[in-house]
């Protein structure tokens, strides 16, 4: 008999809750793989969109490298007429075809005709380049009376204006290198830059475009697979706090991360690892950008030297070691000014930060570290190099002796001090100034040592 006051119901079997929960995680499970399955292929495509641009922007940079090697071989061969020069530059011309296989691999990437019409013209003008730089490097053969034969057969083949066969040795040679070093000659280089950077541009616009639609994209992709983990959640506890700790958790500090403009770890499953990756990959790019602004603040924007931030903050990290440090003022600059303009000035200090960064090595660090003052800081030098020291100074003075169409002569007074000669009280930058100090009174153009008294 059944007892009054209680329902007559009859309990939900385990078997019926299990197979109902199941059947809700393996309907909400399908949409879930669904919309996982399309936030893969979107991160493919963004992985793809942006390895395709990476690979762009590293074509452009190698053929403006390429472009560059051949002006310097073409420069270092009109300078210094070692035969070497004209090899590697035909080398590259002939053998390795950096700048062609840079352009062919461009085309192949590219498919934005106003992108490829900068990149066809910047190739059109190198090639102008190339015809100034064989037939400058072909008219200094012909003043220096070399035997043709150690030359390449291309630039034997080059034949020379009547014109410029009726110059003196010295007139061509000064030819031959004002060629490849005028302001038409640089006019056209920069063209060549200015299309390059055009082309970087459109890649930075386009990538953006397709960062923004793709970012759009997986936000709606991730509040879909959101949703979805809730009601798994709802039903099936266990598979919800699974979802918790691999995808809803890692969700929810990405979100923070990139409201902190901070790197995502990775974190969860392997879609959202992919995601972070991917997130990184850009976000590494934006980082690189900060570095190159980072540069633009230790360098002068005239001359592209290191400027007085980054000069002081070497000084200040030197230690005990191998050190020379130089101190050079442009002679008379104030006048230089007053007679031909600040135009003219600024091309003059442009002239001599190129003939100081070609006249040290690599390793030196070549600074403006005021309007007319330079300076340069070697180490691994001490006072023995002095005699080379001091030619390379005078190289670097008979160069600028030189007036250019649009640039008059100059000269350089120079003060340099050796850390190893120097006792423990004295100061290696003091020390340098004092040098330069009595170069001036000597009348200036000149480069002096200083030295310590020993008993």
């Amino acid at each position: 008999m059944k007892k009054p006051g209680k329902a007559n119901t009859k309990p939900l079997s385990l078997k019926t809750i299990t197979l109902v929960m199941l059947a809700i995680s393996a309907i909400i499970s399908v949409f879930l793989l669904l919309s996982m399955y399309n936030t893969t292929r979107s991160y493919n495509d963004t992985r793809i969109a942006t390895q395709k641009y990476m690979d762009s922007q590293d074509g452009t940079v190698q053929l403006k490298a390429a472009i560059d090697y051949l002006t310097n071989q073409a420069r270092s061969f009109t300078v210094t007429g070692d035969t070497e020069c004209t090899m590697l530059y035909y080398n590259e011309v002939l053998v390795t075809k950096n700048r062609d296989a840079a352009m062919d691999a461009l085309r192949t990437q590219i498919d934005d005709p106003r992108i490829l019409n900068h990149l066809e013209t910047a190739m059109l003008v190198s090639d102008r380049l190339m015809e100034i730089e064989t037939y400058a490097m072909r008219l200094y053969i012909y003043a220096s009376g070399n035997d043709l034969n150690l030359y390449p057969d291309q630039l034997r083949d080059i034949q020379l204006a009547p014109e410029d066969q009726a110059l003196t040795p010295v007139n061509m040679m000064i030819k031959a290198r004002d060629m490849v070093f005028n302001k038409d000659y640089e006019t056209l280089k920069g063209q060549v830059n200015t299309r390059i950077e055009l082309c970087q541009d459109l890649l930075n616009d386009t990538m953006l475009s397709q960062q923004v639609a793709s970012t759009n994209r997986l936000e709606r992709l991730i509040r879909s697979e959101q949703r979805l983990v809730m009601g798994l959640m709802l039903s099936l506890i266990l598979m919800a706090l699974f979802i918790l700790m691999l995808v809803v958790r890692p969700l929810n500090r990405y979100i923070v991360n990139i409201r902190e403009e901070q790197a995502l770890e990775i974190k969860g499953s392997s879609e959202l690892q992919f995601l972070a990756k991917t997130y990184n990959a850009m976000f590494e790019q934006i980082q690189e950008s900060n570095k190159r602004l980072s540069y633009e603040a230790s360098h002068d924007s005239l001359t592209g030297l290191y400027n007085r931030s980054a000069y002081d903050r070497m000084r200040e990290s030197l230690r005990d070691e191998d050190v020379a440090l130089l101190i050079i003022d442009v002679d008379y600059f104030k006048e230089i000014n007053d007679a031909h303009g600040h135009d003219t000035g600024d091309r003059v200090l442009k002239r001599v930060s190129d003939v100081l960064q070609r006249s040290f090595r690599a390793s030196d660090m070549v600074c403006r570290i005021g309007g007319d003052e330079f300076s340069v800081i070697m180490t691994h030098a001490d006072s023995s190099v002095a005699p080379l020291l001091k030619d390379k100074i005078s190289a670097a003075c008979l160069e600028l002796a030189q007036p250019l169409e649009d640039i008059p002569e100059v000269s350089l007074s120079v003060g340099v001090a050796f850390a190893d000669v120097l006792s423990d009280d004295e100061d290696l930058f003091k020390c340098a100034d004092m040098a330069l100090y009595q170069i001036k009174a000597q009348g200036r153009n000149g480069c002096g040592f200083y030295r310590v008294k020993r008993a």
